[in-house]
This record gives C-alpha cells, sequence and structure tokens, in this order.
C-alpha cells in the first residue's frame, strides 16, 4: 500500500511541541551564513523560546492549510522541516519554507520531501500555485529551486538588509500543471 507522506528517503509527519526542542540546538547553533540564507540572524533563543514559536506556528493561522512538517529520513531521525504558509484557499495559492539539517544538504532529502508536500498540495488539496521568495544571495536556495522546475518570474530591488547590505528578492513559482508535467514522484 502506498504512502502520500513517504518517499525513498524521507517521510513527512505533522510537528509536536518537542521538535521546538530538536531545532532549537541545531538552528541556535548554526553558523552565521547559513542563518541568513534561511532569513535573519536572530537574537541567541533558549530551547523553551524556540519551542515556543513553533508551539505558536502549530496552533495555525486559522486558515487549515497552514502546516509544519517534519522531515523524517528513513531511520526516524528528524532530517529539518517544511512549513507552508500564506495559503490561499480561494485564490489557489501558497507558499512554503523549507529548513534542513546540514548533514542532509546536498543528498537528495530536500528536494524529495518538497516534492511530497507539492504533491500533497496540488493533487489533494486543488492548490494549483507555490511562491517562494528568496534573497539573491541565497545561491543554493535559487539552484535548489531552479533545479526542481521552478521559475523566476520577479524582482523586488533592496528589500532585505543582510550584513551591511541591501539585498533583492527574488520571486519564484511552480504551477499544478509543471509540477504533474515533471512527474516527479
Amino acid at each position: 500500500m502506498e504512502n502520500i507522506w513517504k518517499g525513498n528517503k524521507v517521510r513527512l509527519r505533522a510537528a509536536n511541541k518537542k521538535d521546538g526542542f530538536l531545532f532549537a540546538d541545531k538552528y541556535g547553533n548554526m553558523d552565521t551564513e547559513s542563518q541568513r540564507r534561511y532569513d535573519y540572524i536572530d537574537f541567541p533563543l533558549a530551547d523553551k523560546e524556540f519551542g515556543k514559536r513553533i508551539e505558536k506556528y502549530l496552533k495555525g493561522s486559522g486558515f487549515g492549510h497552514d502546516f509544519m512538517f517534519v522531515i523524517e529520513n528513513n531511520e526516524g531521525k528528524a532530517a529539518g522541516f517544511i512549513v507552508t504558509f500564506d495559503c490561499d484557499i480561494r485564490m489557489g495559492s501558497f507558499k512554503y519554507g523549507l529548513f534542513l539539517l546540514e548533514e542532509y544538504k546536498g543528498k537528495g532529502y530536500g528536494s524529495e520531501a518538497v516534492c511530497l508536500m507539492l504533491n500533497y498540495y496540488f493533487n489533494e488539496l486543488r492548490y494549483n500555485k507555490v511562491n517562494v521568495y528568496i534573497y539573491d544571495y541565497n545561491e543554493p536556495s535559487i539552484k535548489f529551486h531552479e533545479k526542481l522546475g521552478f521559475i523566476k518570474e520577479g524582482r523586488l530591488r533592496q528589500m532585505a538588509y543582510s550584513n551591511g547590505s541591501y539585498h533583492d528578492t527574488i520571486f519564484y513559482g511552480m504551477l499544478k500543471e509543471e509540477f504533474n508535467s515533471h512527474n516527479r514522484l
């Protein structure tokens, strides 16, 4: 029997309160450049505070499709997480963010996890478009999304400030038909 949440390398599961503690140390002790690529350099967070942030996310926005998935490898170890947000049921679009622990990067875990999530949102929930916003200095994320088939749709100039400079935000998108035509799963 097939499981929509399981691929060859990863399984997606719902996040829970304990996951805040699981990722707090990894994220909090991440090198500065890695933190900057994910979003921005945050104040140092205690495990409890990181847990509270995840708990707040778990309460949701009230729309029902904003969600936090934990990415597990085949041994059941957490490899990262995916959050979906700004899910607009009426318009059929949503956004997502991906966080992978360093030891799982470049090995197919992220792309498989994203494809599992996209398959669900496109083919079960009937969304039509996914959007991601990437800072121009985040070359690994740009390459990752282009390899998955995301299309560069635009650029907003000097929308982010990091490391003493302003940076552009690049918009990428993918339509359901583009995802399904590549038969990624």
